[in-house]
């Protein structure tokens, strides 16, 4: 009877648990959003598990949420759902007691300090007859608590050369992968409606969010993943309550630095906002 939050990475970074848990009194919520990631391999895990009769906020991305699994996005996340299931002993223990020891040391970040990465940035590559070179991913910006909330610099907030660099990322990142459509996106929507069912029959909840972003991204993200097409077919066909921040003008006066996440105090607002929207969304 929990509250679990499946997503990517603006679910993460603009959910604040401690607002969320001194709004909604009780345990404290699960957060199995992952940067970068496609939450339907979670969703239809959680659906397929009897023992899920809870809440299930569920983060809307577009391009990573409306995507067939073979993509990396969902296959990544389909990888973690199995091991998952089938994790030894020996990795529980690894993780019992390397979360508090990790914790008092500072570790080489290995997604921006590694080698791999330093010499992906001193000698960039460019696309050449018979191979494309992947966008870059941006630097890192935030630090990750023990429950998984990530939380954003402060140096983002604040430094507009970085805010700029990673904008700027964002839009051949974006443009990766042409939007996913015809008899494929039916399909998939027909399968999260099943999978939301199965867990509306048990009693249990599904909330969809979508999260703030603005600037130049989200111009794109209009153009690409129009709303009637994606957000509004998904909410027809669930049955689903949904919370578009661009439907309440309490949501839309939040600007992303870097066109798609929210300041840890913006966060916080953020997420008292969200909770007395949500309240009414799912007492209706």
């Amino acid at each position: 009877d929990e509250t679990v939050i499946i997503g990517s990475s603006r679910i993460l970074f603009d959910l604040d648990l401690d607002m969320w848990q001194q709004l909604f009194p009780g345990p404290r919520p699960i957060d199995l959003a992952v940067v970068g990631t496609c939450p339907l391999p979670v969703l239809h895990d959680l659906a397929e598990d009897p023992s899920f009769t809870g809440t299930l906020i569920c983060g809307v991305t577009e391009t990573i949420f409306f995507i067939p699994a073979p993509a990396p996005p969902a296959a990544q996340m389909t990888d973690w759902v199995r091991y998952y299931h089938h994790w030894s002993p020996s990795a529980r223990a690894s993780l019992y007691f390397s979360v508090p020891l990790e914790s008092g040391f500072a570790s080489l970040n290995k997604e921006d300090l590694s080698l791999d990465q330093l010499l992906r940035r001193w000698i960039p590559l460019k696309n050449r007859p018979g191979t494309r070179v992947f966008p870059p991913y941006p630097p890192y910006f935030a630090s990750i608590e023990w429950d998984g909330r990530n939380k954003m610099w402060s140096r983002m907030e604040t430094d507009p050369v970085l805010q700029q660099k990673v904008q700027q990322i964002w839009l051949p990142l974006f443009a990766v992968a042409p939007p996913f459509g015809g008899p494929g996106l039916t399909a998939l929507i027909d399968g999260i409606k099943e999978d939301v069912d199965k867990i509306r029959a048990r009693g249990g909840q599904v909330v969809f969010v979508r999260s703030p972003s603005t600037g130049e991204l989200r111009e794109y993200e209009r153009g690409m993943w129009p709303r009637e097409a994606y957000w509004d077919r998904l909410l027809e066909a669930t049955g689903a309550p949904g919370i578009h921040f661009e439907d309440h003008e309490e949501l839309m006066e939040f600007d992303c630095p870097e066109w798609s996440h929210l300041t840890r105090s913006d966060a916080v607002s953020f997420t008292r906002r969200l909770a007395r929207i949500y309240r009414a969304t799912i007492t209706d």
